[in-house]
Formats: C-alpha cells, structure tokens, sequence
C-alpha cells in the first residue's frame, strides 16, 4: 500500500496540512507513528474538505465522531486506484513539453469533472501518460474542439455509470426495507463490491463495443471503399435517415393522478422498449426527453415498423398510450446526438397525433409504404416553425392476429 507524508497527501488531495492534521486530531483520519497516510485517508480528506466547504463547522464534525455519527473506518474498502509514483516534472512544464495543445489540458480537466492541477504540481505519472495519450489520440483531429468533445463524450458515459450504480444501490439496497435483515458491515461490503465492479465491468465492455464499431463500419462502408479504387461500381445512394418521436400520452395527468414512481417506471418502461426494438430495425434511440424517445433509423420502412411495434408493445405490456411522428431526410449527427429540420420536423408531427397514433410525413410515406405498411391521407397541415404546409398522413393499423388461445 502506498504510503504518503502530510505534504504529499496535501499535494494529492488539494486539502491543506493544517486542514489534515486537524482532521487527525478529531479522529477523522487515524493517528499513526510516524505520520503516514493511506490512499484511504485521500478519500476521507477530500470527504470531509467537501463536508466543510459545504458549510458544516468543524465543531459540528468532531461533534459527529464523538457520538459515532461519524464513522469512516470502511471508507478503504472503495478505494480502486491507489495513487502511484509522481512525475518529477510539475503539471506546467507537462503542458509545454506537449506542445500548443499542452494549453488545453486545464479544460480538459474541467471538462471531465475533476480540478485542473495547479501548474507547480506533480501528477502520478499514470494520470500523466492517460493525458499525453489523450492528447496523441486526438493529434490528427483538425479542431481543438474535437479534443473538449472527446473529453465530454468519456466523461458522461463514466459519470452516468457511476452515479447510477450508486444511486441504483441506494434504492435497491441503503433505502430499502430489507436492509435491516443485514449487517451494517455487510451491506458496506457489499456497495465496495459493486464499486470495485465498475472498471473491470467498463473495460470488458468497451472491448466489446470496439469490435462491434469496427465490424459495423467495415460492412457498412466496404462498397463504397472498393467504390474508390475501381474494383467496384458506385453504390447507390441510400434511403435517408429517419427520426421517430414517440411520446407517451396523458403523461402529466398520469403522473397527478397515479404518482411520481407510476411516472419513473413508465420512463423505465419506455426506456427499454424503445431500446430493443430500436436495435432489432437497425436502430438507435438517441435519447430521452422526459415522457419520450427520440429515436433514429437508417430508412423508413423499419422506422415505421419500430415505432408502430414500440406503440403496441408499451400498451400490451404496460398499459401505456404512447403516439408517435416520423419525419425523413439528413440530418446532423454530432456526439451521439442529431439535429436539423428533420428533427424538428418528427417533433412537431408527433404533436398532430392522437393517442395510439403514427402520424408521418410525405416522404416516409412515399418510402414505406408497401412493406406490410398502409397510411391514411390527413392533408396538408400547418406546423408550429414551418412556413409551408405539411402534408400528413396516418398509418393505419396493422390486423391483429387472431386469439387461438381462447378457441
């Protein structure tokens, strides 16, 4: 285990000695001859800096611990890197041996939600390799914002992974009832277990992902890369992308009438219906917007079939009404996300539909239909942020299958 002295721990945590050596006198931290401190004793420094930066005297703290309201004995159990050896370059002369993008590293820092180091200070050299890499990563990159957007990508995919493992654990195990069959020190256990499951569990996965990335884009774009050299004849151009806005209906008036949980779990609900049959068209949903999906699909037919099958399922299943508008053409996808007319128009269709309904433009329509797929005219219609009329039309529903079971 590492050892640090008082100075070095400072340097580590940004928490000032006198700071450290009072939290020892209380019995914050424990007492140890010589002085020496443990990458548990980082963790309690920055916990309790933050619990005085907050706002709570450092009376009431020692108050805390006196009466064992306090107790961070277990807080080594979710230490999962210990710091290692420290560069013997300052963070300063780090930025000016990278180079003119060295400058950026402060942002960098911010953006992905942890305090730039003051320029005097030594970072551990893996926290100092992770950066340079990034920077040699992204050195082909024209754009120094392609760097800040990089950062921000990493930084909400960990962030979201770790908040709500913990925050799952809170609800699942900390708030719930059966956690009085269970020891206190069994559940604290158990929480550094799901930590300490985190990276491992991060890493394997993004194993995984690159693979199906690289396979995805080599049988994507082997046409048009034989294409480019001759050895095969120009594709031809493909159907556009198609944006469905699926929305759950009544969903304000549910959530009065039934309850903020009936609410979450409708978004639960709709979170993984709209993922699965997203992904079974060769889709994506590119994000929840509260009581809705925005989803995207690479044409319309199997647009029209993910949203029609998502509606159906979340009433079958759920017993949730739900309606939907689909709109095609390009669009701009930047950072997982898409923007453009086309977005907005899906948007404002999904507005002009009933409970239950699929209202589509023109164009899907036209690109659709036939695919064990039939519309119903509306007409033309005037859209909140468009200038010219619309023309709308409804899908109409598929039959259903007979009820054998009842026979």
């Amino acid at each position: 285990m590492s050892m640090f002295t008082a100075e070095e721990l400072s340097e580590e945590t940004g928490v000032s000695v006198e700071r450290i050596r009072s939290m020892v006198a209380i019995g914050l931290i424990e007492r140890r001859e010589p002085e020496r401190f443990t990458p548990g004793d980082a963790f309690r420094a920055r916990m309790i800096d933050a619990l005085i930066q907050s706002g709570i005297s450092f009376a009431k703290l020692e108050a805390a611990v006196q009466t064992g309201a306090l107790e961070l004995g277990h807080i080594d159990r979710y230490v999962i890197m210990e710091p290692g050896r420290r560069s013997e370059r300052s963070a300063a002369d780090l930025m000016a041996d990278l180079g003119p993008r060295g400058a950026l590293l402060p942002s960098l820092y911010r953006t992905l939600g942890i305090p730039a180091p003051a320029e005097d200070a030594h970072l551990p050299v893996a926290e100092e390799e992770l950066m340079s890499g990034f920077l040699e990563a992204w050195r082909l990159a024209p754009d120094d914002e392609a760097l800040t957007r990089a950062a921000r990508l990493v930084a909400e995919g960990t962030r979201l992974a770790v908040a709500g493992w913990t925050e799952l654990f809170d609800e699942q195990v900390w708030s719930a009832p059966e956690r009085l069959l269970h020891g206190e020190d069994e559940v604290s256990q158990g929480v550094a277990r799901a930590v300490h499951l985190i990276p491992p569990l991060v890493e394997w996965l993004t194993d995984r992902y690159i693979q199906q990335i690289l396979v995805s884009g080599i049988v994507e774009n082997l046409e048009q890369h034989l294409a480019s050299r001759g050895l095969a004849p120009e594709p031809p151009p493909g159907p556009p992308p198609t944006v469905a806005f699926v929305d759950v209906s009544g969903f304000t008036k549910m959530t009065e009438l039934l309850g903020d949980m009936t609410a979450a779990r409708t978004n639960e609900a709709l979170r993984e219906r709209a993922d699965a049959v997203a992904k079974a068209e060769g889709g994506r949903v590119i994000k929840l917007l509260g009581d809705g999906a925005l989803l995207l699909f690479r044409d319309p037919p199997r647009a029209v079939h993910a949203t029609a099958r998502l509606l159906r399922e979340l009433m079958d299943q759920f017993g949730v009404q739900a309606h939907a508008g689909i709109a095609a053409g390009p669009v701009v996808q930047r950072d997982r996300d898409v923007f453009g007319r086309t977005v907005n128009l899906a948007s404002r269709i999904a507005d002009q539909a009933g409970a239950g309904e699929v209202v589509v433009s023109e164009e899907v329509a036209d690109l659709a239909r036939g695919n064990e797929i039939d519309f119903e005219e509306i007409g033309s219609t005037n859209l909140r942020g468009f200038q010219e009329p619309v023309r709308l039309l409804r899908l109409k529903p598929a039959p259903r299958e007979p009820d054998r079971t009842s026979a």
